[in-house]
């Protein structure tokens, strides 16, 4: 009876140790790569501030951010609000001769503004600090990413997506683009594209850099989950979270970057947000999935889905407003 009953000790003990294990292995953080057109819309900002709360729960292990819109003044933003949330170090990347250098509203305002003397961003890196190219920056830290581990969330033109599936072998790693994103990249959730009827033009993200839309989508050898137009626009982030939820009111650099993108009150879809969303949280079911398929870039830029013999899916509205609009306040706030 004591040799069975140290045997039982010994398989319940075991049982507990992997139990544990399986459990820790779950929790352990996801590790990210956000690519982001900040300045051309304000729900990047939004979707930035979530996934540095997500990493401050320790849910997110953000490797780098690279830039695809081409403006110098968005890598003194960039860099400056991720110090502004204690990442003073964190790897970023840089779309050179890439699309829509215009700097646009909020980036410079914000840049420039002085309250009581004192400016709301202090960036200390510059398009002088000369930062690797975009895809150059996603060689690298794929590179060191362990094999089908990294969730590429891209929120704006594919130009460094497009870039990356298009490069060589170099210093980081002897794969093709393709091979290493094949390798280490086991999700790539993108804002892009529309897929229902509710609207008939090309999605903004897709036509800025319409060649490079078609390579991503053509040529992404891993699972790849699209956020349509339709999506975002379901859900509005409400301007009373801008006027009430955040310290600091305009001296806060996210409310001062949101009250001068658009003329106050406005409620602002959460395009790039949804991706973030789906990315970090799938088991929540915050939305449906289309069936598996292929997503094809039209001639026009309008994205056309068919479904059958491929990896690509898009996200479908579950009639959940309220409950996916709560989370994402949740989230964006830190609350």
């Amino acid at each position: 009876m004591k040799i069975l009953s140290g045997l039982f000790f010994i398989a319940i003990l075991a049982f507990s140790c992997k139990t544990v294990a399986r459990q820790q292995k779950a929790a352990a953080p996801v590790s990210v790569i956000f690519d982001t057109d900040i300045g051309n819309d304000i729900d990047d900002v939004l979707a930035l501030q979530m996934l540095f709360n997500y990493e401050k729960q320790q849910k997110v292990k953000l490797l780098g951010i690279t830039i695809s819109k081409s403006n110098p003044r968005v890598i003194d933003y960039v860099d400056a609000y991720c110090r502004l949330n204690g990442y003073n170090d964190i790897p970023l990347g840089y779309a050179y001769n890439g699309v829509n250098p215009e700097p646009h509203v909020y980036v410079p305002v914000t840049l420039d503004t002085t309250i009581n003397g004192k400016k709301l961003l202090f960036p200390k890196r510059s398009i002088a600090d000369s930062l690797p190219e975009g895809y150059k920056l996603l060689r690298r830290l794929l590179s060191k990413a362990a094999d089908q581990s990294v969730i590429l969330i891209v929120v704006g033109p594919e130009t460094n997506i497009a870039r990356l599936l298009r490069s060589g072998a170099d210093e980081y790693s002897q794969l093709s683009g393709v091979e290493l994103m094949k390798k280490k990249v086991k999700l790539v959730s993108v804002m892009g594209g529309m897929y229902t009827n509710e609207f008939d033009f090309p999605e903004w993200n897709i036509v800025q850099d319409l060649d490079a839309s078609k390579i991503t989508f053509s040529e992404c050898p891993v699972p790849l989950v699209a956020s349509g137009f339709e999506i975002g626009d379901k859900y509005r982030y409400p301007a009373s979270s801008i006027l009430n939820d955040f310290n600091g009111g305009v001296s806060n650099p996210l409310v001062m970057s949101y009250i001068v993108y658009q003329k106050m009150p406005y409620d602002r879809q959460t395009w790039d947000l949804t991706s973030v969303l789906y990315a970090i949280e799938p088991e929540k079911n915050h939305f449906d999935l289309s069936p598996a398929g292929r997503i094809t870039i039209a001639a026009d830029g309008k994205s056309v889905f068919s479904a059958g013999n491929g990896n690509q899916r898009y996200l479908i509205y579950k009639n959940n407003k309220d409950a996916v609009l709560n989370r994402l306040v949740q989230l964006v706030t830190g609350k």
